[in-house]
């Protein structure tokens, strides 16, 4: 399997030690860490919905809601991460 490697561009980022800007990666892993707190706090509330003592219906209904309100929450941060995403894309190509 061969894989492309713009060598001008890898020496560049081998020069400066950085293939994004401080600024960009600050706010990539910031929005990366948002989306894992928020997978780690739907699991848990997952869980705790599918361990508890409800009615079938009830819980079919609590785990509709808890998905809901966690694409409610994760949509936006998502959306912010693929225009940063293109960004970085754009910054690359330059």
């Amino acid at each position: 399997m061969t894989t492309h490697v713009d060598s001008q561009a890898m020496q560049s980022a081998s020069r400066t030690g950085r293939v994004y800007s401080p600024d960009l990666l600050s706010h990539m892993q910031s929005l990366l860490a948002e989306i894992a707190d928020l997978a780690c706090t739907f699991e848990k509330d997952l869980q705790a919905a599918e361990n508890g003592i409800y009615s079938e219906s009830h819980k079919s209904e609590l785990i509709r809601e808890l998905k809901r309100r966690h694409d409610e929450r994760r949509t936006p941060i998502a959306m912010e991460l693929t225009a940063l995403e293109k960004k970085v894309a754009q910054e690359l190509q330059l």
